[in-house]
């Protein structure tokens, strides 16, 4: 079977951009619809540059500090090859080829230049293309599709699919059953959304395995400095008069200087393409929310503007009394991106709006806002609404959580991976009751992290999320390290999301807790403090600091209970270590007595777990709360096992420390302190002897005082030792809805 000849090259850009502007006809209202859906398809050309792939997630590494000859390769090099190869449609999943990257980097952009090349005939004849957005009613148009075996499909943002969010899997395997007779199918997904679970279980780089089927798959590179560059120079390029004197455009230089200073946000395509926004703002300490936040609030100003002057013409409708403040079209914009999130929509229909507008008067404003240029806001030919990019939406939506509550959905929001980065940036991370993370993979999770800030300004402990799940508790009979009281190993259900303290609480986070409450500073041996864990704390003193940060921040902080701490630890493994079997290689990921050299170490030294919890085993045991077991149902499953009333309560060491031989930093192992029992049976062995006494023998009241001194020295020793072994870290859950809550004392 020959092969075609190429279906996409950048050498044909030029010339694709002129072929667009005399478009006519059929292929005109196809440009238009293609516009409604995935954006200005004349833009997009006059500033597109090619991105790489490459087949290791990019994110994993930093690529931008590493040789990249031999792991990346021009896109659309690599995509033709695909297109043109000579073996034919098959079901094993070797013609469907999934693309990946984070938010705004051009996966949408590159499956709309494919098209693209087709619509403006740069493409051998006889094979078609078809381009679809994800959604309910995918597999019906795939149906449809006639000539399947002559046809290219092209199918985006798996991740902005309803059908996918927490069906991921089976979702995949029914797109790829039905899409298997097309020529080449590729699929575009973010990295964050994509099954941990696909990777290529023969670990073979650049596929991956879905079902029965094993895909190739790439990921889209990070810009580097040259691409970079390219684009700046189509964006402003030098005009005739610099030209003539051989100088560069200075808003390009600017713009360079600007782009610099973002780090690694600058390598992202869709935030150059807001540089003129960005460009306004001067110099700032950008982040992933900030470089969000800029180009929204110009946008917005920009609008307000021309309301105002719209206003001043008696252009807006009646229903306006004034003409909307940036502030009103912030809730605006926040209205509609909370509206479409909590549906799962990326449009906004003209009925939809007008019934919004019936609470909310000032939406009325929407359909004067101006489509064109920089606007952040598309309308389709319908009439529809659209954010420019998803991610705007998304960006809008974790706005709103921080600032306009009043007007949440009354159901959890979906989540998504983007919605985490920003939040890590924004101003305040909202209650976890308000969002639905059930379409997050566990794994996209593992760095994102956040810190609340106290009254006075500072930021609390770095807190890591934990998505709900279950596992099997407690050790296996295959353990050979396992003590009686870590069995029977049971299933576990844990039904909501909860934070985590990253790493175990510091010696600086505690000693500012006891300098604003005005208790004694704990001892640190002689190890020092900073960064170390604090140790030389009492079960009460954790619950005291736990009660603190609830005070400081609004948000309910206290100890894990058993299962939640088990549950982070094992991080979905189930074997001894989070990291495997082997004692040998737990020296990587923990302190403990083989490798810490007689003291603690400051946290975060050693690797994290799958779900980027540091220091969860060794370095301090960590104080947990559990109830007594009942035997009759040790071994039955339990859903959201819970901390019990203070009567009740065992305190329990979780994670082993510094001090403990590796089989004691297993995820199961645990250790019970029954302080209050020792103490129990240490006076009733003095009233014991005080009885004897009353008979005046002489030997016995020697012996009463005794025993009761050695019993007393031996207690005390045992909280010492222990008080330099034990430590503690946070759980953050709901917003406190009563001001003064607190955990009963220990």
């Amino acid at each position: 079977m020959l092969e075609p000849a190429s279906f996409i090259t950048i050498a044909n850009l030029e010339r694709l951009i002129k072929k667009l502007a005399s478009i006519r006809g059929a292929h005109r209202e196809e440009l238009d619809r293609i516009g409604d859906v995935f954006g200005d398809p004349h833009e997009l050309a006059r500033f597109y540059v090619e991105p790489k792939c490459q087949h290791h997630n990019p994110a994993d590494r930093h690529e931008d500090r590493e040789p990249v000859a031999q792991v990346q390769e021009p896109a659309f090099q690599h995509i033709d090859k695909f297109l043109r190869g000579d073996f034919a449609p098959l079901s094993d999943g070797r013609t469907q080829l999934f693309i990946l990257s984070d938010a705004g980097m051009g996966k949408t952009s590159l499956l709309m230049m494919i098209r693209l090349m087709h619509l403006t005939a740069f493409w051998p004849r006889g094979y078609g293309c078809l381009l679809l957005k994800l959604g309910e009613d995918t597999l019906e148009r795939i149906a449809a599709c006639r000539d399947k075996a002559r046809t290219v499909l092209l199918l985006d943002a798996l991740d902005e699919d309803p059908l996918a969010w927490g069906n991921i899997e089976s979702r995949l395997v029914a797109l790829l059953d039905a899409t298997k007779r097309f020529r080449r199918v590729v699929i575009s997904c973010r990295t964050q959304f994509f099954p941990e679970t696909g990777s290529d279980a023969f670990g073979r780089p650049g596929r991956v395995e879905v079902g029965e089927y094993i895909c190739p798959m790439v990921f889209l590179s990070l810009f580097d400095d040259d691409q970079v560059a390219a684009y700046l120079r189509k964006r402003f390029p030098d005009r005739w008069h610099e030209r003539l004197r051989s100088r560069a455009n200075p808003e390009r230089l600017r713009a360079a200087e600007v782009v610099g200073s973002m780090h690694s946000l600058r390598f992202r395509p869709l935030l150059l393409a807001h540089i003129r926004d960005i460009l306004d703002a001067g110099e700032q300490d950008w982040n992933a929310y900030k470089v969000y936040q800029v180009p929204v609030d110009r946008w917005l100003g920009r609008e307000e503007r021309k309301l105002r002057e719209l206003y001043r013409q008696h252009k807006l409708p009646k229903r306006l009394p004034e003409p909307p403040s940036k502030e009103t079209l912030w809730r605006v914009c926040t209205a509609v991106a909370l509206y479409m999130q909590s549906r799962g929509d990326r449009l906004l229909q003209r009925q939809a709006l007008n019934a919004l507008t019936a609470g909310f008067p000032e939406l009325a404003s929407l359909p004067y806002f101006d489509v064109g240029g920089r606007s952040l806001l598309n309308r389709t030919a319908n009439g529809a609404f659209r954010f420019s990019h998803y991610s705007i939406q998304e960006f809008l939506v974790v706005h709103a959580l921080e600032t306009d509550t009043a007007r949440l959905p009354p159901g959890p929001l979906r989540v998504t991976a983007q919605m985490l980065e920003f939040l890590t940036f924004s101003p305040r991370m909202p209650d976890l009751e308000r969002l639905d993370l059930a379409g997050l993979q566990p794994h996209a999770l593992a760095g994102f992290g956040f810190q609340d800030r106290l009254q006075e300004g500072s930021l609390g402990p770095r807190m890591q999320l934990i998505l709900p799940g279950e596992y099997l508790m407690g050790a296996g009979d295959d353990d050979p390290f396992a003590e009686a009281n870590e069995r029977p190993r049971r299933r576990v259900t844990i039904t909501r999301a909860f934070a985590l303290g990253r790493y175990p609480v510091t010696f600086e986070e505690y000693d500012r807790f006891a300098t604003a409450t005005g208790r004694e500073a704990p001892n640190d041996a002689g190890w020092g403090r900073g960064c170390r864990p604090v140790i030389d704390v009492s079960l009460q003193d954790a619950v005291d600091y736990c009660d603190w940060l609830s005070e400081q921040t609004g948000f309910r902080y206290r100890l894990p209970t058993e299962a939640e701490w088990e549950y982070a630890a094992c991080a979905g493994t189930q074997t001894h270590w989070f990291h495997g079997n082997d004692a040998v290689a737990f020296n990587a990921y923990g302190w403990y007595r083989e490798n810490a050299d007689g003291r603690t170490h400051p946290v975060g030294e050693k690797q994290a777990n799958p779900w980027g919890l540091y220091d969860i085993l060794g370095n301090v045991g960590e104080w947990c709360l559990s109830g007594p077991q009942d035997p009759t149902q040790a071994a039955q499953a339990q859903i959201d096992p819970s901390k019990v009333d203070r009567s009740d309560s065992v305190p329990v060491v979780r994670g082993g420390s510094w001090n403990d031989a590796a089989e004691s930093c297993r995820s199961a192992s645990r250790m019970e302190l029954p302080f209050g029992d020792l103490r129990d049976r240490l006076n009733r062995l003095d009233r014991d002897l005080h009885d004897l006494h009353d008979l005046h023998d002489r030997l016995i009241l020697d012996l009463r005082a005794s025993l009761a001194r050695d019993l007393r020295d031996h207690l005390t020793r045992l909280d010492h030792i222990l008080r330099n072994r034990l430590g503690f870290r946070c759980v953050r859950v709901q917003a406190i809805s009563v001001p003064d809550h607190r955990e009963p004392d220990t």
